[in-house]
């Protein structure tokens, strides 16, 4: 069975949604979430482990190290329990 493509000239195209504001600023979507998690990781079971997954999950070390060790120097804001404000 062939199935035809059928265009409406009076239907725009969609653009597609942007990139979450709360991920923006990173290049990587996939390396913003995994660093988004690590930050939730260490303010539930401590740095130790946040550093254990950023590192399994080949997170650059220095990236790593910045993020868990100076959260001032974060992308964004982030609460006491990690998620980002």
């Amino acid at each position: 069975m062939r199935m035809e493509t059928i265009t409406d000239p009076t239907i725009e195209p969609v653009a597609p949604p942007p990139v979450s504001s709360r991920l923006a600023g990173r290049p990587d979507l996939l390396t913003a979430q995994k660093v988004e998690v690590g930050i939730i990781l260490q303010a539930m079971l401590g740095t130790p482990a946040a550093a254990e997954y950023m590192e399994s999950n080949a997170i650059d070390p220095q990236v790593a190290q910045r993020v868990l060790n100076s959260p001032e120097q974060r992308r964004g804001r982030h609460d006491a329990f990690g998620i980002r404000c």
